[in-house]
């Protein structure tokens, strides 16, 4: 007589399935929150270089000679001026027609962002600007043609 033995997975091959499949499981969350956390720091990074570039944009688009100070609205952010002056202002020379109409200078350009919303600081920044003022009256008639 022959008789048939079948075997089922005992409640410890069980027991060691899970074992393995939950050590996996935890590993896939350490791995799954370093990365999120590594994602994080890297968006971080570039909002902090992306406002850098637009404080300096800023700063170069200002003439602190004619504006040495004062505020901007621009979208969800508020840019806050104010300048000092570091080199005195000189004549504007163009060659070949001498001096032109406008003195320039340098200045010292303070830039501080914030949040519209919160009034929070978002950053800020200092950058070397040249400022220019119409200080002679402007000849008229086309370039060249003018006598300085």
């Amino acid at each position: 007589m022959t008789h048939t033995q079948q075997r089922g997975i005992s409640l410890i091959e069980v027991i060691v399935a899970l074992v393995v499949i939950s050590g996996f499981g935890a590993a896939l969350f350490v791995w799954a929150g370093q990365t999120l956390k590594t994602a994080s720091r890297a968006m971080a990074v570039l909002d902090e270089i992306a406002l850098e570039s637009n404080i300096t944009e800023f700063a170069v688009s200002l003439n602190p000679a004619v504006a040495g100070q004062g505020r901007m609205d621009l979208g969800s952010q508020v840019y806050e001026w104010s300048s000092k002056l570091e080199r005195d202002p000189a004549d504007h020379v163009r060659h070949p027609a001498g001096i032109s109409p406008y003195q320039v200078s340098v200045y010292a350009v303070k830039v501080r962002v914030l949040d519209k919303q919160s009034g929070r600081l978002l950053g800020q920044g200092e950058r070397r600007v040249a400022g220019y003022k119409q200080v002679r009256v402007r000849p008229s008639g086309p370039p060249g043609f003018n006598t300085p």
